[in-house]
């Protein structure tokens, strides 16, 4: 089985209490908005969260008053406009894999929704099993 009480992850703050994983998106002054980064980082902590035997549940919490903005303007709106067909693929698949990683987890998720969840913020309330 794995650990996850280790990770250090660079893109948002990771934290286990009893069992229970708590995730806050970062950079709350920008309302806490995901970047290609982070997707691929939040993809990745689900994924292992299969095989996690010192994690029960997940909550994702807002940070800063806001829970999440969506896709950063600056680093995914802009360059998306400017993408061959190719690289978009790659970016919907990459999203997709992050939900479906959520979904196939195997552990119950709380989004704590408070103040603004749109975009990708919406999505992942839509994905967690309690809103």
């Amino acid at each position: 089985m794995t650990k996850m009480a280790g990770r250090k992850p660079k893109h948002f703050l990771w934290q286990i209490e009893s069992k229970i994983a708590k995730i806050r998106l970062g950079r709350p002054e920008r309302k806490n908005p995901l970047t290609f980064e982070s997707y691929a980082e939040l993809r990745d902590m689900f994924r292992d969260l299969v095989y996690a035997d010192d994690v029960d549940a997940v909550v994702f919490l807002p940070n800063g008053g806001n829970f999440c903005s969506g896709g950063d303007v600056h680093d995914i709106i802009g360059p998306l406009v400017k993408m061959d067909m190719k690289a978009l693929l790659a970016f919907t698949r990459m999203t997709g894999d992050f939900v479906k990683a959520m979904l196939n987890c195997g552990k119950p998720i709380i989004a704590a929704v408070d103040g603004v969840a749109v975009g990708a913020g919406a999505i992942i309330a839509m994905a967690s099993d309690i809103r």
